[in-house]
């Protein structure tokens, strides 16, 4: 009785330590299939991407991050304009960073304003970016991309996709 017993117990263990590495695993790091030429040639459509979740307070100007916010403290997409669910782009500018030229800041200001920051694509003449959406709320930061990893070969299923 007392052999099924540790069996039995060590069975559970296993299964509530599996259990709790598959929960670390999906709030820590996350998979994005990159839509869109944005970012090229950093990234390309059809890339996946690597994305370790985290907060805008670590992140620098130059970090290629995973956005998925509100563009505007009202939560409404720019006239004309619609906001996918994430978005990759590339950090140009952090609050209290001067505003860059290509960007219209939404008060007249010429530094990033608190809790905002500004986000471009790398390839500007396909990228929607900071320069139609103005500084948007550092609170939709999902993580930032640490690198891009291999498609899964012949499977049809993607990670999260995103726009580029």
């Amino acid at each position: 009785m007392s052999a099924t017993f540790v069996v039995l117990s060590g069975a559970t263990a296993l299964a509530v330590a599996g259990g709790a590495g598959l929960l670390w695993l999906r709030r820590t790091w996350l998979v994005v299939d990159v839509i869109g030429e944005s970012m090229a040639p950093a990234f390309r459509d059809g890339d996946r991407v690597l994305v370790r979740r985290g907060r805008a307070e670590a992140l620098r100007v130059g970090d290629v991050i995973v956005f998925g916010g509100p563009l505007h403290d009202d939560d409404r997409p720019p006239p004309g304009s619609v906001r996918p669910a994430m978005v990759v782009k590339r950090v140009a500018a952090l609050p209290g960073d001067p505003m860059p030229d290509a960007v219209a800041a939404q008060d007249g200001g010429t530094t990033v304003p608190s809790a905002s920051m500004v986000l471009l694509g790398d390839n500007a003449d396909q990228s929607v970016d900071s320069r139609v959406w103005g500084p948007v709320r550092v609170d939709g930061v999902r993580g930032l991309v640490v690198r891009r990893i291999a498609p899964r070969p012949g499977r049809e299923e993607h990670g999260v996709p995103a726009r580029s």
